[in-house]
């Protein structure tokens, strides 16, 4: 989506004759559409163009609520609308019974749970995953050269086709900047590379996982060799 990586949610009009619900299924918005056989608000299916959605997703969200009579509108049970910009910014539309409140959500909204790597891998888009953050290990220099020509195969880091890394003291020191690589072979060569394996350090942030959810990024970090992967969780 365009602006937005991730967003989720929905909401929910209630019970609505029939003449409403084809007056609001008939909206065309950027962000929003209403699906007819929820009596829902839900994000568009297909990829949305034009304004920021920081923006047009409350603006469209207000229009459709108005457009309910006031009785209708003081009813609806409702719902909420999360959705994460380019920035990590996530933003969380609460509604109740016609009244619109926005929250912007700070790490406090989140907690963090173990998963498995391999399982969260298998729910990813591999057209949307990328790495970011560092790694460190003991190596020579040409192990950071092996790094280089492991990452080349995935089409490189940047567009300058740059990996910058220092190989001081035998240490072995790397950088991610929306590296797309497949998360677990990149661990796997981690270790491998590694001499001993106990040197090996890294905090590395999975990102840009399938549409349809703002907390499903991964957090994989290795300490002393040891890999533990967490996801933030979006707390109610």
């Amino acid at each position: 989506m365009q602006g937005v990586l991730e967003c989720q949610g929905q909401i929910r009009f209630g019970s609505l004759p029939w003449e409403i619900s084809e007056r609001l299924a008939q909206f065309h918005g950027n962000w929003l559409e209403f699906l007819p056989d929820a009596n829902a608000i839900i994000f568009r299916r297909v990829q949305p163009i034009g304004c920021p959605a920081l923006t047009g997703v409350p603006c469209e969200l207000i229009t459709l609520i108005d457009s309910l009579p006031p009785e209708y509108r003081e009813s609806m049970p409702g719902g909420e609308l999360s959705l994460k910009d380019q920035k990590n910014q996530i933003l969380r539309l609460l509604v109740k019974q016609g009244e619109v409140h926005i929250k912007w959500l700070q790490e406090s909204c989140f907690q963090t749970v173990p998963v498995s790597l391999e399982s969260a891998i298998k729910e990813a888009d591999p057209n949307r995953i990328r790495v970011r953050g560092w790694a460190r290990f003991a190596g020579s220099s040409a192990r950071g050269g092996e790094l280089q020509a492991f990452v080349d195969r995935f089409g490189g880091l940047y567009p300058e086709e740059d990996m910058p890394s220092e190989c001081k003291q035998n240490m072995v020191y790397v950088r991610f900047k929306d590296a797309h690589l497949e998360p677990q072979e990149l661990v796997a060569k981690l270790q491998d590379l590694a001499d001993p394996l106990d040197s090996l350090q890294a905090d590395l942030e999975i990102g840009s996982f399938g549409q349809g959810s703002v907390d499903q990024d991964l957090r994989i970090q290795i300490v002393d060799g040891r890999v533990e992967t967490t996801r933030p969780l979006l707390q109610p």
